[in-house]
């Protein structure tokens, strides 16, 4: 299907057909530019960007975009072409998202061949999917964040899962599982299904049981709920020993009285009725060493709200500093609206979504204690417990950029690897018209940094329009400036704008952003010089609509702000303190400086004096996707050890590190083999979970559980290393 430049006005661009085309030279036009790149994969959203080394005659253009599929199959795709002001830039936005295809665009100008090139969109699987493993996720139609429980497995290290729809559970599905984990209602039979599975031996942890499971859970439903609180949890026993006894919850909870045979775990209380009720339960079924786990608040939803912030906040002005940006979402004193902050600034030290996510790991591990033990990945590479996301944003300057990445690279060692995060590397998102020259940017980008364009509102609050409109105009103008960088991966918006609650995210993803560092820890008053999480989050994690819906960019924090913090370097040193202490409040730590001050060099400093990794946007979003992406194949439990297989993503470049718990009610972990050469086992104590942690490499490895306990393994619990 042709399209015809010019046809339609889209917000500040205007129609060719308005414009006339005398000032159009007579030179022929080059193409500049491309968005996507010629050969790229998976492509996101609807988007297709071409553009000019000079104005163009929009009338004389002709655009063709189709889709070829491998069995030969040719479709066209419709869709709208705009044009910009200068004529030096068309886009063309599909009216649907562009199939699983490789994806075809033909210009020409005045009947002649202009530009054609190829891309390819894969197949995406739904983000809740994983891809088999030991633990089945069976979510309600009635619960819009169980999807998020994905998530919350990924970031937790639990790669290896399978997701079903409640209606979809049967007992054949249940066989073939250790530990089952529900959110929302299930249908009486799915319901009787898993009593007898529990019954069996099974292990199952219900989020917001229904009648029928809670009853199975030794609760009893009163019908009554409260909405947000206080949790506390028991830190004396497991599961919660290790964790922080009391932090907020967000969004509904149900009230459930507790059978004679239920423990209870956690408690919670709403903020003006401060009687407790339960929040966590344990129950024994059966005589084969059954359970069932129930927390009667919204897990998912609760982790969600904490990190991004109050929906029905969204789009507000709070702090009473235009424009709205992220912290909007968590302050509470607006001057028209006076509410409690949505984050308790007092213990804002503490990841308390984190913690939430610890419980339910510690939890599994906790529950696995009798069966066969489910191995799980460390956070980051190499064992580190704290990460600086090192980005800049150069707002024009001559030589910011070039003088901080100039002052990274002399902090290398000779035969340092920078796929395996042993050079200072960062990012820096630059105005067009900074003074980096193109030469520079491709050697610096060769050499591992990252650069992108700071797109701008002009310190503006957005429409979805306006915002895909300084999207599409300032990424043409990086592209045309630096034609030799890598594609875009990453960004961090001018001012921080944030107008309403996800549509930045899903913007910035139709345009390739898929890793958003744009929830900033300000305002300076505010914080009042605590160091801590916003989000409550040292992790980075894939943003979810208020509905629930995952999106495919992730959610990084910027928590070490200049001009917050660099007057007050001791607070910083104390964020990579706890992270690095007994605390273990872990973290990738996201910076923002922009070369008024020194900040960068005194986070160098800091990175060099703990041993923290520097690293760019890019190169955390490469770790997540592959750290995701890594599986632990063929677990086969004969009761006494654990075969399984791991087959690592090439993106995590061999930095993985394996964890399995020290001990079953089979006994201590004697032995632990590689492709049948024996590994060393040394133990690390880790949020009140003792694991043996391993290298992760690829490779079939059997992990051997006795009553002996083994000589190399240390009888009391070694801390974590930061580093090798």
């Amino acid at each position: 299907m042709k399209k015809i430049i010019g046809t339609v006005v889209f917000c500040l661009l205007v129609a060719a057909a308005a414009v006339g085309v005398s000032a159009v030279s007579k030179e022929e036009p080059q193409v500049a530019s491309t968005y996507p790149l010629p050969g790229s994969v998976n492509v996101p959203g609807v988007r297709i960007q071409i553009a000019f080394s000079q104005p163009v005659d929009p009338g004389a253009m002709v655009l063709d975009v189709s889709a070829h599929k491998p069995d030969g199959s040719k479709t066209d795709i419709a869709g709208a072409v705009e044009v910009n002001e200068q004529r030096t830039a068309a886009i063309f936005r599909s009216y649907q998202p562009l199939p699983e295809a490789d994806i075809q665009v033909r210009s020409s100008l005045q009947g002649k061949a202009a530009h054609d090139w190829t891309f390819s969109v894969v197949e995406k699987a739904p983000l809740d999917q994983g891809r088999g493993g030991p633990i089945l996720l069976v979510l309600g139609e009635d619960a819009p964040f169980g999807p998020y429980l994905s998530e919350i497995l990924r970031a937790e290290g639990f790669t290896n899962f399978l997701t079903i729809g409640a209606s979809s559970l049967q007992s054949t599905v249940l066989a073939e599982h250790r530990l089952v984990m529900t959110a929302g209602a299930v249908p009486a039979a799915s319901a009787s299904a898993l009593e007898s599975w529990v019954n069996g031996g099974g292990h199952l942890i219900a989020i917001r049981p229904s009648a029928e499971l809670a009853k199975l859970a030794g609760l009893e439903t009163t019908g009554a709920s409260i909405a947000e609180g206080e949790l506390s949890i028991d830190t004396q026993q497991a599961p919660g020993q290790g964790l922080v006894a009391d932090i907020r919850f967000h969004g509904p909870a149900d009230r459930y009285i507790t059978g004679a045979d239920t423990q209870t775990l956690a408690t919670l209380s709403s903020h003006t009725d401060k009687s407790p009720m339960p929040a966590l339960t344990l129950r024994s079924v059966g005589t084969a060493g059954g359970e069932v786990a129930a927390f009667a608040f919204d897990l998912p939803q609760s982790v969600v709200l904490t990190r991004q912030g109050n929906p029905q906040w969204a789009g507000q002005e709070r702090d009473g500093l235009a424009p709205i940006r992220p912290n909007d979402l968590f302050y509470g004193q607006s001057a028209t609206d006076p509410q409690p902050d949505y984050i308790d600034i007092s213990r804002v030290h503490v990841p308390q979504a984190d913690e939430q996510m610890r419980l339910l790991t510690n939890l599994i591990e906790h529950l696995q204690r009798d069966g066969a033990p489910i191995p799980r990945f460390w956070y980051f590479p190499k064992r580190h417990k704290a990460v600086l996301v090192m980005a800049a944003d150069d707002h024009g300057t001559e030589r910011g950029t070039r003088d901080s990445f100039e002052r990274m690279l002399s902090l290398d060692d000779k035969n340092c690897d920078v796929s395996k995060w042993e050079c200072a590397r960062a990012t820096s998102w630059l105005y067009a018209e900074s003074g980096l020259t193109a030469h520079a940017a491709k050697d610096y980008a060769a050499a591992g940094f990252d650069l992108g364009s700071h797109a701008s509102t002009y310190c503006q609050n957005w429409s979805r329009a306006s915002l895909d409109l300084a999207f599409a105009k300032d990424i043409l103008r990086f592209r045309a400036a630096y034609p030799d960088v890598p594609v875009q991966e990453a960004s961090r918006l001018h001012c921080i704008v944030w107008s309403d609650y996800t549509s930045q995210a899903k913007i910035g993803r139709d345009w390739g952003i898929r890793f958003d560092m744009n929830y900033y820890y300000w305002p300076k008053a505010w914080v009042n010089g605590r160091t801590g999480f916003l989000t409550g989050s040292g992790i980075p994690m894939r943003f979810s609509t208020e509905k629930g819906e995952l999106i495919n960019v992730y959610q990084q924090e910027t928590h070490l702000v200049d001009e917050i913090f660099d007057d007050d370097r001791a607070a910083v040193e104390g964020l990579i303190q706890r992270a690095l202490g007994p605390e273990q409040f872990f973290g990738a730590f996201g910076t923002h400086y922009d070369f008024h001050n020194e900040f960068d060099k005194f986070l160098m400093e800091l990175a060099q004096k703990y041993e923290v990794p520097m690293v760019s946007a890019r190169q955390m979003l490469d770790w997540m996707d592959g750290r995701s992406r890594t599986d632990i194949l063929n677990q086969q439990w004969d009761g006494a050890s654990l075969a399984f297989t791991i087959a690592g993503d090439q993106r995590t470049h061999g930095m993985l590190t394996a964890m399995l718990p020290s001990s079953t009610e089979r006994g201590r972990l004697q032995e632990l083999t590689h492709n049948g050469a024996p590994v060393p086992l040394e133990t690390a104590v880790v949020k009140g979970v003792e694991y043996v942690l391993f290298p992760g490499t690829d490779g079939i490895y059997r992990a051997s559980y006795g009553n002996k306990v083994a000589d190399n393994v240390a009888p009391d619990a070694r801390p974590a290393q930061a580093t090798p």
